[in-house]
């Protein structure tokens, strides 16, 4: 049986992957949009697209976590 201290465990980790996941995706899409200014423009909306669906992940990630942390709840 799995005790509930792995349990945490295993969720904290997968939560610290996504966020680390979506963190670098955001900032390696940013540093390419301002290392090719010249960049063709739907090379330029594919990266932005990326940049605001990792965004739209880290705040769900974030609202989660509110709730867990607010409600003693697990994610």
């Amino acid at each position: 049986m799995i005790s509930q201290a792995t349990m945490m465990l295993s969720k904290t980790e997968t939560v610290s992957h996504a966020f680390v996941n979506s963190l670098a995706s955001v900032r390696s899409l940013s540093e390419l949009l301002v290392d090719y200014p010249g960049l063709n423009a739907c090379d330029r909306t594919h990266c932005l697209n990326i940049i605001r669906e990792e965004t739209e992940r880290l705040i769900r990630l974030m609202e989660q976590l509110n709730l867990a942390s607010t409600t003693g709840g697990s994610l």
